[in-house]
């Protein structure tokens, strides 16, 4: 008889030589998120449909406003251990829907209840599957003193590796300064942040207007987020705010945005600057992959740019709660665009060094 894990569903060691050790980049959505939006009567809020169905009618973010988030329902463990098991996927790291925008739309109240709840829940997940899943805490950028002390509990009681933040906490370096308290405590605590694309508190200094334009709308999102994900990877990769976290590791989610686009740009105007090495400053990053892993080409580029040693394997797995299948199609397109040597790294090698340096080893 197959053994069970702690939620009663079926274990499946991943295999002895696994494809993939781990996938940096899901998501996993929480009953605590959906009855918090339930009980709410404005803007993020959970709607039923007639015909039982549920969306999330959500205030427009930059990180939001291309989804519909319909159809949602609570992340399924078992499908996810089914898609991991059918794609050789050892392990993979959960992490709160950031694109929801909670940061930017509810108050810091709601934040601190609705977080400790959610990550509550996800430690009943990792409990149950500590060989299969990883977990960051979701933490509210607009209380980096609250979301220290979270994150401290996350790591010791829960066995979280680290926090999730929002990618416009980052938009400056004034910005990222109000988050020092958190990223002291990360530093005590060798943390890995998740950083993912969303909206943060207009608590913070600097936040970038969001402006869609109604024409064209499908293609300007991708114009903002891409320029809000390079914006934060200037932050954490040129400026010297991490200077001081040497034991903290960053990443990014979906390649920095445009980030491996102007690496060489950036890297000859860094010296120009006053900046002696500014590509070891920015490989301190880790880039995953995200939805860009169905992109071959602009993995490839990356690699080539920054190092194949910096970039995670991600899929974007979960928005909304459901199964993408999203693990299959970025499999298929990075065999085809990277090389032998790239896959090795960032399949295998990158995580094994990672995890290693997080005790996981």
């Amino acid at each position: 008889m197959a053994a069970v894990g702690a939620l009663g569903l079926p274990v499946s060691a991943a295999a002895s030589a696994p494809r993939v050790l781990v996938d940096w980049h899901s998501h996993y959505l929480s009953d605590a998120e959906l009855n918090f939006l339930a009980a709410r009567t404005s803007p993020p809020r959970l709607v039923r449909a007639a015909d039982g169905t549920a969306r999330i009618e959500n205030i427009a973010t930059a990180s939001g406003a291309a989804l519909s988030f319909a159809g949602v329902s609570r992340s399924s463990i078992e499908a996810r251990l089914r898609q991991l098991d059918e794609n050789g996927v050892q392990r993979q790291l959960l992490t709160q829907t950031l694109p929801l925008g909670f940061d930017a739309t509810l108050s810091i109240d709601e934040q601190r209840r609705l977080y400790r709840a959610y990550n509550d829940e996800l430690a009943t997940v990792i409990a149950g599957y500590p060989d299969r899943f990883l977990a960051v805490a979701a933490l509210p950028s607009a209380d980096p003193v609250w979301a220290a002390a979270e994150l401290r509990r996350a790591q010791r009681e829960l066995k979280f590796i680290g926090g999730s933040l929002p990618l416009n906490a980052f938009a400056t370096l004034r910005s990222a300064r109000t988050l020092e308290p958190l990223f002291q405590e990360g530093q005590r605590l060798g943390s890995h942040f998740f950083i993912h694309r969303a909206s943060a508190s207009s608590l913070l200094p600097d936040q970038p207007a969001v402006v869609l334009p109604e024409d064209t709308g499908f293609a300007r999102w991708g114009l903002i987020n891409g320029a809000h994900l390079t914006a934060g990877g200037i932050t954490l990769g040129l400026t010297d705010f991490l200077d001081p976290y040497p034991d903290v590791s960053v990443e990014i989610v979906m390649l920095a945005g445009f980030t491996p686009h102007l690496l060489d740009t950036w890297v000859a105007a860094g010296r120009n600057n006053g900046i002696a090495d500014p590509l070891a400053r920015l490989r301190r990053l880790y880039l995953d992959t995200g939805p860009y892993s169905r992109n071959g080409e602009w993995v490839a580029l990356a690699a080539r740019k920054l190092g194949a040693d910096r970039i995670l394997f991600g899929t974007d797995y979960g928005v909304g709660g459901g199964d993408r299948g999203a693990i299959a199609p970025s499999l298929a397109a990075l065999d085809a665009a990277l090389t032998h040597a790239e896959r090795q790294l960032i399949y295998i090698g990158n995580s094994r060094e990672l995890l290693r340096a997080k005790g996981l080893a």
